[in-house]
Parts: structure tokens; C-alpha cells; sequence
């Protein structure tokens, strides 16, 4: 899709139109595949469990642990100083575990750590400031019965505003050495080819779409010169249906179609008592 990008750059087609097109398309690739690997991952786990993939007992805590034990491995073949994880539970004991799909949320924590880390780890690396080890990355949990909220929280310097509204297009990536535009957010240059601990863009949009489906939200509260926030909400996944995310544009065109069907359906269902009854063949004939 970048090539693809490029090419349609050459022809003179403005970038923001490209960027919007693929963005778009990504999304809507994403979204189905993410449907389609819920219902056979299902499928093919309630062969060996009742519930599936889904854990009525998971602990999203013992999630993030997974998450950072799996990303902080990754991060010692990149980093010269891998920060630390410090992860805390707030709230009821009693609520500490709900039903959750234990393998979205593995991915969700992993890449957001994986952008915090990166982003502590490099700003360490340039400026140590005196300091024996970079900033630690802190989770904290907090659940009730019906939902849990993660906060993801690092002093890693932070997106400048400029850049911060590209943060959730599949075009934009914050890897180290690459040259990016700051009004368009276009990857001008890359420094380095991508690897599995950053450089293909997709950590930040791909966890949102996951995060929508299984009926939450992802938010970032980035501060320059600081650190950034990600908030992560998600429902239990016991009882509820599929969830689609609205800002993907087909879904919504299809979703306004299906509500004016349906509201077309019950007039309809509303005024056959009443013709039949000024036909003469209704009830009190």
C-alpha cells in the first residue's frame, strides 16, 4: 500500500486524498479479517473449551504481564537500556477478573508498550540526564464487574501536536531515523526497513480496530516534551454481541441503511391494524 501511495503520489494525486483512501481501505481489510479470525479461532477452541476464547476468569493484569515479559524481550535486541514495567491493580479484588478475549488484549498491551518503551528507550539513549536508567512504563488496571480500563503511561518525550492527529493512519510510523513531514505527517524518508519492534505503522490503528470490535475504545493523551497517555476500555465479552467501529465510512452508510429499513418496516407494521380496519376486515369486523 505504500508503493501503491507513492505511485499515486507521482501521478499528482494530493496526499491527503491517498493517505484517506488507504486509511480507509485498511480498515476496512482489518475489520473483516478480524471477524473472520474471531469466528474460527472460536470455532475451533470450543473444541477443547466450553467458552472458547473466551476466559470468564481473566485477569488483565496476568495479560499485561504477558504482554510486557513478550515486548521487553523483543526490545533488549534494540535498546542499549530496556525501562522498566511497573504494572498495579486499583479497585475490588473481587472484580479483579471478568470475561475477556485474552489474546486481543495481549496484542492491544503489546503494542502500546512496544511504542512506550521505544519512545523511553530512545530518549534515554540521547539525553540521559544523569540518570542510573530510563523512566519505568506504568500500567494500572482498574475493573469493576461489566468493564475494565487500562492506563499506559510513559515519560518518553511525547508526539508534537503537529503530528498528533496522524498517530492513527496506517501511513504514518515514528521509527527511529525516519524524516517525516510535519504538516502532512508523510514519511519523507525512512531510516531503517521495518522490524517486529516498530517501523510498519499499523501497532496504533490495528489496536483501535480490535479495541472497537470487541465493543471498547482506545484514546491517546499525548504531552510534548513529556510522555503520552493510552487509555484502553474494554467490556466483558460473556454476553454481548458483535461490535462494529462507526468511523469506518461503509459501515456507517450500511448501518444508516439497515435503521431507515427498519423504521420503514415497523410504519408499515403500525398501519395495517388501521387499514384493515377502514377496509372493513380488521378485528372489530
Amino acid at each position: 500500500m505504500k508503493q501503491w501511495g507513492d505511485l499515486q503520489r507521482r501521478k499528482g494525486q494530493p496526499y491527503e486524498d491517498t493517505r484517506a483512501f488507504i486509511d480507509n481501505f485498511l480498515n476496512r481489510l482489518f475489520l473483516s479479517r478480524i471477524g473472520m479470525e474471531t469466528l474460527t479461532s472460536q470455532y475451533l477452541a470450543l473444541a477443547r473449551a466450553p467458552d472458547g476464547i473466551v476466559d470468564v476468569h481473566c485477569d488483565p493484569c496476568q495479560v499485561c504481564a504477558s504482554a510486557a515479559k513478550q515486548v521487553t524481550g523483543v526490545a533488549g535486541d534494540y535498546l542499549r537500556r530496556v525501562p522498566r514495567i511497573e504494572i498495579s491493580f486499583h479497585g475490588d479484588e473481587r472484580a479483579r477478573t471478568l470475561p475477556l478475549i485474552p489474546q486481543y488484549l495481549l496484542y492491544i498491551v503489546a503494542e502500546l508498550l512496544k511504542n512506550s518503551l521505544r519512545a523511553v528507550g530512545e530518549l534515554y539513549e540521547a539525553n540521559p540526564n544523569g540518570k542510573n536508567e530510563p523512566d519505568p512504563v506504568q500500567i494500572r488496571v482498574a475493573s469493576d464487574e461489566s468493564q475494565v480500563a487500562l492506563l499506559v503511561t510513559d515519560r518518553g518525550g511525547g508526539i508534537p501536536f503537529q503530528r498528533q492527529p496522524r498517530v492513527w493512519s496506517y501511513m504514518y510510523s515514528t521509527a527511529r531515523g525516519n524524516e517525516v513531514c510535519d504538516d502532512s505527517g508523510r514519511i519523507l524518508q525512512e531510516g531503517s526497513a521495518p522490524t517486529s519492534f516498530s517501523g510498519y505503522g499499523v501497532g496504533l490503528p490495528l489496536s483501535r480496530l480490535y479495541a472497537e470490535y470487541l465493543g471498547g475504545s482506545l484514546h491517546l493523551m499525548s504531552m510534548p516534551n513529556f510522555g503520552t497517555h493510552a487509555y484502553l476500555f474494554l467490556q466483558q465479552s460473556s454476553d454481548r454481541a458483535e461490535a462494529l467501529p462507526t468511523y469506518v465510512n461503509w459501515l456507517r452508510k450500511r448501518r444508516l441503511r439497515e435503521d431507515i429499513l427498519k423504521y420503514e418496516s415497523q410504519e408499515k407494521l403500525s398501519a395495517e391494524p388501521w387499514m384493515a380496519l377502514s377496509s372493513g376486515t380488521g378485528f372489530l369486523a
